[in-house]
């Protein structure tokens, strides 16, 4: 177990034990920035028994993955319990992905976790146009850390309560659906939330979605590749779909009970949000 020093809250790293390229990768990372991160050794597609993978063999499930994103999914949990298991109040999870800018360690502060007491704080971004509200707080000081009022796709980088992990942990949704689809989706049972927080600019981005150099074959994705090749659910039966449609009207219901109070939110359109290193 690492001992993680009094001045950063702890920080783990998703990285399969077949990818060492992606491990040197963030090592090198988190020297260069003076963070200290422990490694979680990433679920592989052994790992997934069949009572796993029979939720993403039902046709029902519009959510439907292939055996190596619920190895992900299984990862991300993994990542939590070891956070749990030492009784930590916040951690932040990264994806052995992530391209971190040097603002990163300002967010690593238990100050800033302490005082804003969020439940999740997505860190990175995915280019995806998304709603934000206010800005509740300032870091560093260019960033802006504001509540999260749309759908934002990707897990590779966020800040986690140890409250949201444990109700992660025991709902069965999750066992339908991806981590960043469940966290950060309106698919999920998260967004809207009071404590739901996006940082701009975005102190960290996926290699998928980095701009500057990128290190000689750490790019290449197995996810992705496994992904590519599954083929979804079939279509669903008509009760599903209504289901879905009253589902999305109590979402937007909740939505506006988050915007009416905030005239930031109420003003503003959708926006990418930006990566802090390409500015």
């Amino acid at each position: 177990m690492t001992t993680f020093p009094a001045d950063q809250i702890p920080v783990y790293y998703i990285n399969l034990a077949s990818r060492p390229d992606r491990r040197q990768f963030m090592q090198e990372q988190f020297a260069r920035l003076g963070i200290v991160a422990e490694r979680v050794d990433a679920a592989t597609i052994a790992d997934v028994g069949e009572d796993r993978m029979a939720p993403h063999i039902d046709p029902r499930n519009p959510w439907a993955m292939a055996r190596v994103e619920v190895a992900c999914v299984m990862s991300h949990e993994k990542a939590w319990r070891a956070m749990l298991d030492a009784g930590q109040d916040y951690a932040v999870i990264l994806e052995d992905d992530a391209v971190m800018s040097d603002g990163m360690k300002a967010f690593l502060d238990p100050d800033f976790s302490n005082g804003l007491r969020p439940e999740l704080v997505k860190l990175e971004t995915v280019g995806e146009r998304v709603r934000l509200g206010r800005t509740v707080r300032r870091v560093a000081p260019r960033f802006g850390v504001h509540q999260l009022l749309a759908s934002h796709m990707g897990a590779g980088a966020y800040i986690i309560s140890a409250s949201m992990a444990r109700r992660a942990l025991a709902d069965p949704r999750l066992l339908r659906m991806s981590v960043d689809r469940y966290l950060f989706t309106r698919d999920g049972p998260i967004i809207p939330h009071r404590r739901l927080y996006q940082v701009d600019p975005a102190p960290v981005v996926q290699l998928e979605f980095y701009r500057g150099d990128k290190p000689a074959g750490a790019e290449h994705s197995d996810l992705k590749r496994d992904r590519d090749g599954h083929q979804a659910g079939a279509a669903r039966p008509l009760s599903h779909r209504w289901r879905d449609t009253l589902s999305r009207i109590a979402y937007t219901l909740r939505l506006v009970m988050h915007i009416l109070p905030d005239p930031v939110a109420r003003r503003q359109k959708r926006r990418q949000v930006p990566f802090a290193g390409d500015l």
